[in-house]
């Protein structure tokens, strides 16, 4: 599987994990008892309603799903998930509070707009991450601040020379250099014979997004419209001869058959961005961190080294 689609799903998962948590808060915040009716009327009126729990959350023809079915539904499926994340960033707000860790808004700042790399815009960076991941500014900006903390924690007592830096830089220079991002959706079809067909449609103006959806054998990809996400020029996981094709197309079009392990695949350029150049102290700040973090344990070990120390635990 293709490293962006990994990455997208799990990005998916937490935007979901996020908005089911939303649901389901709103859902007990509305549970019988937790509402005061502000008069009397109001009071009596209540009695005459269902409790909320049982109350109709969606209506299929003449049967109805109930808001506790939801909510047993949700629990069952994504609950751990959702109650461990939860957990772990309390455990982070702690140990943050401990050594008066804290993310400055210039820091907050600076990430974000290292994750806008090759994006043309602000505006168009929220927009690009609203439609292929569901999440929000503010969701965004509450993952990275958590993201910064956990990374300061993990590299606390890290320190990194000068000279260390130096060496970093001169090994990864080409990391830093301006490069081209595109964005590319594609139809995945079994032979050349069904991509020729399925680019015979699109030359009529026949909808990208709508044949993906309908014609490609891409699971991962055929439910956004063949959306693959913004992949770097010289990505190793994704088919060079889909970088390749990519790189002479305009936005809007398309190109294919391109032969792939899976089948064959017709391809849409649909962004096309080009990352800014780093420098100064700001790359020797970037050089610094990466160090660091090579250093210090992997985050996800960070987490529950602070679940233990914090005797997080799960109550029956």
């Amino acid at each position: 599987m293709k490293k962006d689609r990994v990455l997208k799903s799990v990005l998916l998962l937490q935007a979901a994990c996020m908005i089911i948590l939303a649901v389901v808060v709103v859902i007990r915040v509305l549970a019988p008892g937790d509402q005061v009716p502000s008069s009397s009327d109001e009071a009596d009126d209540a009695k005459d309603q269902p409790p909320v729990m049982d109350q109709a959350a969606a209506m299929v023809g003449e049967e109805q799903i109930t808001a506790s079915e939801l909510n047993r539904q949700l629990q069952s499926q994504y609950g751990e998930t959702v109650l461990h994340a939860l957990m772990v960033r309390a455990a982070i707000r702690q140990e943050a509070k401990t050594y008066d860790l804290n993310i400055s808004p210039s820091e907050l700042e600076e990430e974000q707009q290292a994750m806008m790399a090759g994006y043309e815009s602000e505006e168009q960076y929220y927009k690009s991450m609203k439609e292929q991941l569901g999440l929000t500014r503010e969701a965004i900006q509450s993952d990275t601040e958590y993201r910064l903390l956990l990374e300061k924690i993990a590299t606390r007592s890290i320190t990194v020379s000068e000279e260390e830096i130096d060496q970093y830089l001169k090994e990864n220079k080409d990391q830093f250099a301006p490069r081209n991002q595109y964005r590319i959706s594609w139809i995945v079809s079994e032979n050349k014979k069904d991509a020729r067909a399925i680019m015979e449609r699109l030359s009529k103006g026949n909808d990208f997004a709508l044949m993906a959806k309908t014609y490609s054998i891409d699971e991962n990809t055929s439910e956004s419209g063949g959306d693959l996400g913004l992949i770097d020029e010289a990505d190793p996981f994704v088919d060079s001869e889909v970088l390749k094709s990519a790189a002479g197309l305009e936005v809007g079009e398309v190109a294919g058959p391109i032969e792939l392990e899976e089948g064959q695949a017709v391809i849409q350029l649909t962004e096309k961005h080009t990352t800014r150049q780093i420098e100064g102290q700001t790359l020797r700040a970037h050089a610094r961190k990466q160090l660091e973090l090579s250093k210090a344990s992997p985050l996800g070990q960070v987490e529950e080294e602070l679940l233990a120390k914090y005797n997080a635990k799960i109550m029956p």
